[in-house]
């Protein structure tokens, strides 16, 4: 792992363990371990280094969500391995909450640089939501796959409150009844 590559790794764990605001570069320096010349050298600015953290943060999800529907073709079943992945992610040790969320709440005005991997996250995300709803023939799969990221950030904020105030297969159900619900609207409008 390069230098630069380290400083994100350590960065991105301190934003995620505390908030972009309460971590200072120079706590990055110390924890990182180089000179802050080298620091500067490839983040000019704090801006700059958060959103390289995003990127390779967004990266790191896409790749992990990736491999858990790697080998699934059913559309049913990818689009619960994306919901699985979230929700083994809220009941891991590294679940702080979501980092895209975290810096549109916290720094987005300070540092509008961040919008675009916050974008790029979001647009991925509800792309491959969207592709599964198609698969399975919901007419509007926009809309659908706003809703389902909207359970999903929904639960990300609960879990930060309390893991106990959701369960994942009630949830899970509900979700299933939307997709029922939404199939069978489609069967009386086409007729």
């Amino acid at each position: 792992m390069s230098k630069k590559e380290e400083i994100i790794s350590i960065a991105t764990a301190l934003f995620n363990q505390g908030s972009y605001n309460s971590v200072g570069v120079d706590k990055i320096i110390l924890e990182s371990k180089v000179a802050k010349m080298t620091f500067y050298k490839y983040f000019p600015s704090k801006e700059k280094l958060i959103e390289s953290c995003l990127y390779q943060r967004k990266l790191d999800i896409q790749s992990a969500i990736e491999s858990k529907l790697a080998g699934i073709n059913e559309p049913l079943l990818r689009l619960q391995g994306i919901y699985n992945w979230y929700i083994d992610w809220i009941f891991s040790n590294q679940f702080n909450g979501c980092m895209f969320n975290k810096a549109s709440l916290e720094i987005l005005i300070m540092y509008s640089s961040v919008k675009k991997p916050i974008d790029e996250y979001r647009t991925w995300l509800s792309q491959l939501v969207q592709d599964v709803f198609g698969e399975l023939k919901i007419n509007k799969p926009v809309d659908i796959a706003n809703f389902f990221i909207g359970i999903l950030d929904g639960l990300t904020i609960n879990a930060l409150i309390s893991k106990e105030l959701f369960s994942p297969e009630d949830t899970w159900s509900y979700i299933l009844k939307l997709i029922k619900f939404e199939e069978k609207m489609q069967t009386l409008n086409c007729c």
